[in-house]
């Protein structure tokens, strides 16, 4: 009589960090944060809506993500990283709560090289933490906000395309879609009107758009 063999987890095909998430690369919208308590040290929650995922180690077709990021006063920790790439775009007044409802990019750093080497094998410590590229809306070093990124993508849409093409292009674009302004600026056409009228972008004679260089 013979055993049945019971399935076993696989050891092909892992993956680089973890972090409980397979998300790499992503924009959403930060709904909340908040400390929790943990075995292993406590962690800030990150819980995001409206996900636009960017990379992924597997397919992720959900509009939340949650991301866990361990506690620490140190510069040189996952969290500080992470309040590194924040504070680039706060005013000295502010601080990580008053991101809460806007829309950020985030990227997991896979291998980041912290600071000291491990004492017994001499190679740098390694980890995987989360880093801030962007902020809609808001430039680095505490600016006030600019243009949006919305109307910057718009811009770049615009280059090499008709009207039917660009309209098309921008009213799919997710970050587009959330600016409510600029969305009727571009149904009612006065978004082209105004590129030309500025004279940042020209039309040649099959209506293609394209920058005009300064």
């Amino acid at each position: 009589m013979t055993t049945e063999q019971q399935p076993v987890t696989t050891t092909r095909n892992l993956v680089a960090g973890g972090g409980g998430t397979p998300l790499r690369d992503f924009w959403g919208t930060l709904k909340s944060i908040y400390p929790e308590p943990d075995n292993f040290g406590d962690k800030n929650v990150l819980n995001f809506a409206d996900v636009e995922v960017i990379e992924s180690t597997e397919p992720y077709n959900f509009p939340t993500a949650t991301i866990k990021i361990k506690i620490s006063n140190k510069k040189d920790s996952s969290w500080g990283v992470f309040a590194e790439s924040v504070n680039e775009y706060l005013q000295p007044d502010e601080d990580v709560i008053d991101l809460v409802e806007k829309r950020l990019h985030m990227q997991m750093q896979v291998d980041y090289e912290f600071q000291g080497k491990d004492k017994v094998t001499g190679e740098p410590f390694k980890g995987n933490p989360w880093k801030i590229l962007e902020i809609e809306g808001i430039t680095v070093a505490g600016a006030e906000p600019t243009v949006s990124s919305a109307m910057a993508k718009a811009k770049a849409l615009l280059i090499g395309k008709t009207r039917a093409e660009f309209n098309k292009a921008a009213l799919a674009d997710t970050a587009i879609r959330k600016d409510t302004e600029l969305v009727r600026a571009i149904t009612d056409k006065s978004f082209v009107k105004s590129m030309l009228d500025t004279g940042e972008f020209a039309e040649d004679e099959n209506g293609v758009f394209s920058l005009v260089e300064s």
